[in-house]
């Protein structure tokens, strides 16, 4: 995904990289190919899924016989997901997050994947309610930190996109933004990309100081380089402000 300030960006979760975590069987699946090529998943980004019909309880019973279970079915489901965002397939992403949401519809993972879609498709208030679902539902902490950070650069993208005269729901959605960027450090407070995503978002709220702090922080913990010329229009708007 695109790493310009302007596009919210949602960082690849954890386990994407962790393969090892997964099951011997989902990783033999994985490896065969994606599962389920022939059954087409209906996109509802407002709820958690609807109940079964007869194909799709087929799909599932196919998935659990293939995979072992349910959790792990719906593991490799999601994992392929995520490799399809990182290869700019994103209608095949959101069709496997569907997969792996119908087969277990607590896996954290699929919502996260499907607010990864939907913000590239910049429908941002959709994945910020995926990403919130996914909050709900995730219990690794190492994993939240990261989420928490994805939630902040949303809300934040999503103050920006409303226009001047909506000041209260854009005001609302950066607090929010601060809040969860808040969290997130709160669980680690060494999470080098919080604090750039937060640095990024308070330029965008004006409040450059404290922006510049923050960018400072994330430089110190190595986070990935900010944009070529962020630090300087940083540094010209806070010479401004004196």
């Amino acid at each position: 995904m695109s790493a310009h300030m302007q596009k919210a960006r949602i960082c690849l979760p954890l386990i994407v990289f962790l393969l090892p975590v997964l099951t011997v069987t989902a990783h033999r699946a994985i490896a065969q190919g994606a599962p389920g090529e022939k059954i087409p998943m209906p996109v509802e980004s407002n709820s958690r899924g609807k109940g079964m019909n007869e194909s799709d309880e087929k799909f599932v019973k196919e998935a659990v016989a293939r995979f072992g279970d349910r959790r792990a079915a719906s593991q490799a489901m999601a994992l392929q997901g995520w490799g399809s965002i990182r290869e700019s397939k994103f209608e095949l992403a959101l069709r496997r997050f569907d997969e792996a949401r119908l087969v277990d519809p607590k896996n954290y993972l699929a919502y996260w994947g499907r607010g990864a879609v939907l913000s590239e498709q910049g429908k941002l208030p959709e994945a910020i309610e995926q990403l919130e679902i996914a909050g709900e539902l995730i219990g690794d902490s190492e994993e939240r930190v990261s989420l928490l950070a994805d939630m902040g650069a949303l809300y934040s993208q999503y103050a920006v996109s409303l226009p001047r005269d909506a000041e209260l729901e854009r005001a609302r959605g950066f607090v929010t933004a601060n809040q969860r960027f808040t969290e997130s450090l709160e669980i680690n407070s060494d999470y080098a990309r919080s604090w750039r995503e937060w640095a990024v978002s308070l330029y965008q709220q004006e409040r450059f100081s404290e922006a510049w702090n923050k960018a400072q922080r994330a430089i110190e913990l190595k986070a990935e380089p900010f944009p070529v010329d962020f630090l300087d229009r940083l540094k010209q708007k806070m010479s401004n402000k004196e």
